[in-house]
């Protein structure tokens, strides 16, 4: 509870009224008699506005039955002030309908006073400007000057410490150090027979497989797999006799693999029969023009056994004539199958190919080889180039995300708004969202992020002031421990910055520890908040001027050790 007894405390003097108002001459005297408290006494920023309660006491015998005032607040600050809605207040003579003080009992009242959030106001102080006039009948009399009473001081914006850009999200890559190639080619054969025509050997796609072997059996970087020989047969005719014929295919496209391929060295091979091929029946008629193709396709659904799909196909007598000249011939057959495992750049070369020769790298090893540095330039050069490159929105957005790590915020927003219109997705909304967000714009943003779980949303909830929601998640720790701080759990705040400060050795972590100290201040703990400030600023030099006007370290101002740093 502060009384108005003390001047030093007053930023503006109190001004005596002239000897005519006799009504408040008496009230003015005995102004150290009034009560006042301020909750909280030091304001804090909470969503968009600074918001205190005010609870003024009147005692007996001081409100003067003719008396009206004209209560208020300011808050006032370097180069400038924000007035709030003023309160009036009357003696009990008064024709008026304003909050009624009496004269023998007192009284009070309370007033919630809000004000719109300014940064220049973040060292600032709260003050009720009095006024005060004599109700004469109907004529009208002026309010005179009567007091300016200090009630609160400064700002605690501690909000304003979270990092946006950490609610930035990254698209991820789809590289592959080790990928699979491989080359297939058939063999045909004729109706109820296993044995490989040279005409089938000089086909083109069996010389391509040929090559394709070959090539790669002595690459760099290159490991071929065995070769593969897969015989089928024709759904028609006996299945017993359909199994044994696949085998036969199977052996025969083998030797003839072998016989093909025997300058390569250390191949090996394999085989297997598969017997009558359903399957690639299927796939052919659907992909087919035969009129009746969906009466097939029933067939084959609603029989399992393969001798009863035959003899069904069959009945269709003019279908399945169809079927032998266009369908059955090519299931007949060996395929063969090769496969390769290419290992590509280890993660040094796409390092170094990020400084030396981006040009080689293809659209998933620029977007990995960004994810192996922490240089900004550097990450946002590759993430241009794969975006130029290969118009990819995944490149655009996190190279938006770069950029804003850069404070090149309306960059940023070009470049993941380049993504959206490329294709967007949930990463890209929440991105803009955030990208709003540091750009003030609240419409925009809860227009983006209002029906996520992001990253982007927890922010959102710590900017409006809902910091119940904000600490739900999903939040960095380093943020959650900001969330922590305006929910007023302290013990909680300090064990998330525990994990914030676990950070990267090429990341600083200024912010944890700037943070760390402004908890120290509010813990009452003013030898390790030095410390901590000391090391804040030690790592980011703009942390000193941030102390300066930061009104949780008000206790420090003029202090030595403050003025040290």
């Amino acid at each position: 509870m502060k009384r108005f007894t003390s001047i030093a405390m007053m930023l503006t003097a109190m001004v005596v009224l002239l000897s005519s108002c006799n009504c408040y001459k008496k009230m003015l005297k005995n102004i150290d008699e009034v009560e006042i408290s301020s909750t909280p006494e030091v304001l804090t920023l909470k969503g968009s506005t600074v918001t205190a309660d005010i609870s003024v006491t009147f005692p007996a015998k001081y409100f003067d039955k003719k008396a009206v005032i004209k209560v208020t607040p300011v808050l006032v600050f370097e180069g400038g002030e924000i007035a709030g809605t003023p309160k009036f207040l009357q003696g009990e003579k008064v024709k008026d309908n304003y909050t009624v003080i009496a004269y023998k009992k007192g009284g009070t009242y309370t007033q919630t006073v809000t004000f719109p959030y300014d940064s220049r106001a973040d060292l600032s102080t709260l003050e009720l400007r009095v006024e005060s006039k004599c109700a004469k009948g109907k004529k009208e009399v002026e309010f005179q000057p009567m007091a300016a009473i200090p009630v609160a001081s400064g700002i605690s914006a501690v909000q304003n410490l979270a990092k946006l850009t950490d609610g930035l999200v990254y698209m991820a890559d789809n590289f592959k150090r080790v990928t699979t190639i491989s080359k297939e080619a058939d063999i045909m054969y004729l109706i109820n027979s296993s044995r490989v025509r040279s005409a089938q050997l000089t086909s083109e796609q069996v010389k391509m497989f040929e090559d394709f072997v070959t090539e790669n059996s002595d690459k760099d970087r290159v490991a071929l797999g065995g070769i593969y020989a897969k015989g089928y047969a024709s759904p028609d005719g006996p299945v017993k006799f359909n199994d044994k014929l696949a085998k036969q295919r199977s052996e025969a496209g083998e030797k003839a693999a072998r016989k093909q391929l025997k300058e390569v060295n250390d191949l090996t091979y394999d085989m297997a029969a598969y017997g009558e091929d359903w399957e690639g029946f299927k796939k052919l008629v659907a992909a087919s023009d035969i009129e009746d193709k969906d009466v097939i396709l029933q067939v084959l659904a609603m029989y399992s056994s393969p001798a009863e799909r035959d003899q069904q196909i069959q009945n269709m007598a003019q279908v399945f004539d169809v079927l032998k000249k266009e369908i059955l011939p090519q299931l007949r057959r060996t395929q063969l199958v090769a496969s390769a495992d290419v290992t590509g750049y280890t993660d040094q070369e796409l390092k170094d190919a990020l400084v030396s020769n981006l040009d080689c790298l293809k659209l998933e090893e620029l977007l990995f080889a960004a994810t192996l540095v922490s240089d900004l330039d550097i990450k946002a050069k590759a993430y241009q180039t794969a975006a130029t490159k290969f118009n990819d929105n995944r490149a655009y957005n996190n190279l938006g995300v770069v950029l804003a790590k850069q404070d090149k915020i309306a960059d940023a927003k070009k470049a993941i708004e380049k993504a959206a219109s490329i294709n967007s997705c949930t990463e890209i909304t929440n991105n803009l969202g955030v990208i709003a967000l540091a750009q003030n714009d609240m419409v925009a943003a809860n227009g983006y992020l209002a029906s996520l779980n992001t990253p982007g949303k927890a922010l959102l909830a710590l900017k409006e002031g809902n910091y119940t929601e904000a600490v739900k998640g999903p939040i960095t720790p380093y943020n959650l421990a900001v969330a922590q701080v305006c929910n007023g759990n302290l013990s909680a705040a300090k064990a998330a910055l525990a994990k914030a400060g676990q950070c990267p050795a090429a990341s600083k972590c200024a912010n944890v520890d700037y943070l760390k100290a402004v908890i120290c201040m509010k813990e009452g703990d003013s030898k390790n908040a030095v410390a901590n400030l000391k090391v804040a600023i030690a790592k980011d030099n703009k942390f000193k001027a941030m102390a300066a006007k930061n009104v949780d370290f008000a206790k420090l101002f003029g202090t030595e050790e403050f003025l040290a740093l």
